[in-house]
């Protein structure tokens, strides 16, 4: 069994899939992709010996500029037995209207599972199985909110809650370093000054550039011309497969942990080798084509309830501003036309389908375990500008200082409709994909952040930076029956300029933090999903416990 040299423990893990086959040439990018994959198969295989499963995938979606957040996660009267909320315009999920045209906005929700949602989620979206209603999406849901920084900044507010304590991984780092996939973690776009990642077993972060997966994979593409001697590379490529099928076979056949499981699984090994990379380019345009064309679809839908279906002719007061790139300004929406055709031209938020697209393909082939994606700012809204009559499409920043009551309602939920249809599209691509007899997306946890929510003007004319007003929301297939809300919230807003309840973080009582709670409460919080050990719960313990597929809210929401 072996050629006697490597048979152990330690020479099955570290020995190349091509050793003793080319040790005088440098290795080929396919000669290392046949290595890793096969020290994959094996540490997976004794993983699960071990009763170590690892994490569970993890993928964290950014909102760079800090959008409002109320229509989608930012969630402020959840419990039929709370106290009604101090009303403020900004805080809105919906249109009031009168004589036929929209006047106003509410806070507006729905009962669901026992919890009051926001209006957006009575609505559907499109996917490729059809209309979907957004209730699919709250039953595998949990929203953290209350906690906050009590520092302004969009960098240190983003990094902050990445990586919320020194010396210990970030989020992104605590699922990689449980990993063992070819690629622990990978990033795209790259987040720079807003991203934040340490990873405590070296794993490493890949930062991708321009088409994604073809930048991910292009290691294991052919080698340039010159760069392998002695023998073909067919004739390379063929025994680098065939060292690395007797690797698994030798180890499947020895009686190191997890031998019995490979054994079962050689099949799969085998059909996964022999597959490579695939054919990424013929994958690669259809899938970001069905993810931007049904996103795309789902933001511009028109006839929504209490959203776009009655006329909305702009009083042009600060109520009817748009926070637009243009000169860095609030645009005021003229009379002379319907704000519902803005969101007919806009276009699927910036990086968001490619993301998409990435995380299917990576996720389902098995390659990697944490993604960091990114979502762009609502684009291509027509508008027409009171101060010229002009119309023109606009770029509305998500740095939503500007941006009245009204627009914000409207843009907000076409813009999270778009998230949540390509969430909803990648789950059902996830749930076709198992391993062990376990659904993708069962093993998945996909989180969205972004700096901050926005502290809202009582005049309705826009929003700040929200800083002390945090909120989070994490989805997986290990959540059922949901959704869940956990972290208190004052009713009271800031004062001044800023009254009504708006989401400001409140103390819980009985907690291991004092006062307000930070990122880190969110961060522990998020890591109970993860099943890995969690380096936070010292500072600050998770609100939530996971047992299989049993979520229980260790302490309850409150608006105090």
């Amino acid at each position: 069994m072996g050629d006697g040299k490597n048979l152990t423990r330690r020479g099955f893990i570290a020995g190349g899939a091509v050793v003793g086959a080319s040790t005088a040439l440098a290795l080929t990018p396919f000669e290392r992709l046949m290595n890793v994959l096969s020290t994959g198969f094996i540490h997976k295989a004794q993983a699960e010996a071990n009763g170590t499963e690892g994490s569970r995938n993890y993928i964290n979606i950014l909102m760079a500029g800090g959008p409002l957040r109320y229509t989608f996660d930012a969630w402020m009267r959840t419990n039929p037995s709370d106290p009604q909320l101090d009303y403020n315009p900004m805080v809105a999920t919906k249109f009031v209207s009168s004589g036929g045209r929209v006047v106003g906005t509410e806070y507006a929700t729905f009962n669901y599972n026992g919890v009051l949602v926001p209006h957006m989620f009575s609505h559907s979206v499109t996917t490729s199985a059809g209309s979907r209603a957004l209730t699919d999406l709250l039953n595998h849901m949990l929203v953290v909110r209350g906690f906050g920084t009590g520092f302004d900044g969009h960098l240190f507010n983003a990094t902050i809650q990445q990586a919320p304590v020194g010396g210990v991984a970030s989020l992104m780092g605590l699922a990689a370093d449980y990993s063992k996939k070819t690629f622990e973690a990978i990033e795209w776009p790259d987040r720079g000054a807003y991203g934040n990642y340490a990873s405590m077993n070296g794993k490493a972060l890949n930062k991708l550039t321009g088409n994604p997966l073809n930048s991910l994979l292009e290691g294991f593409g052919g080698p340039q011309g010159g760069r392998t001697k002695g023998r073909s590379l067919k004739e390379r490529n063929q025994e680098s497969f065939e060292l690395a099928q007797a690797r698994l076979r030798a180890y499947a056949q020895s009686d190191f942990a997890g031998a019995g499981i490979l054994a079962k699984n050689l099949s799969n090994a085998s059909a996964l080798m022999k597959k490579g990379i695939g054919n990424i380019g013929a994958y690669w345009d259809g899938a970001v084509a069905r993810y931007r064309g049904l996103m795309e679809a789902s933001l511009r839908q028109q006839g929504l309830v209490g959203i776009n279906d009655v006329p909305m002719i702009s009083a042009q007061s600060e109520h009817w501003r748009v926070h637009v790139a243009d000169g860095n300004r609030g645009m005021t929406i003229g009379a002379n036309s319907d704000l519902r055709e803005s969101i007919k031209t806009m276009t699927c938020p910036g990086a968001l389908a490619e993301g998409f697209a990435l995380a299917e393909y990576v996720l389902k082939e098995g390659l990697v375990s944490t993604l960091n994606l990114q979502m762009g700012d609502p684009d291509n809204l027509t508008m027409m500008d009171a101060a010229n009559g002009v119309t023109a499409k606009h770029l509305a920043i998500k740095d939503m200082h500007e941006t009245g009551s009204i627009p914000g309602v409207l843009i907000t939920t076409a813009y999270y409709r778009a998230l949540c249809a390509g969430m909803l599209e990648l789950i059902d691509q996830l749930k076709k994909s198992k391993v062990n007899g376990v659904d993708l997306w069962s093993e998945t946890v996909i989180q969205v952040i972004s700096e901050f929510n926005r502290t809202a003007r009582t005049s309705g004319s826009g929003s700040d930076h929200g800083f002390d007003q945090l909120v989070t929301s994490a989805f997986s297939g290990a959540i059922q029956k949901g959704p869940f809300v956990v972290g208190n919230i004052y009713k009271a807003g800031h004062g001044g300029g800023y009254t009504g309840t708006q989401g400001r973080a409140a103390p819980i009582e009985g907690y291991n933090q004092k006062g307000m709670p930070s990122p880190t409460m969110a961060a522990s919080t998020v890591a109970a999903l993860l099943r890995t050990k969690n380096p936070y719960e010292n500072l600050a313990e998770p609100l939530v416990r996971l047992s299989g597929n049993d979520l229980q809210v260790l302490k309850a929401a409150k608006i105090v």
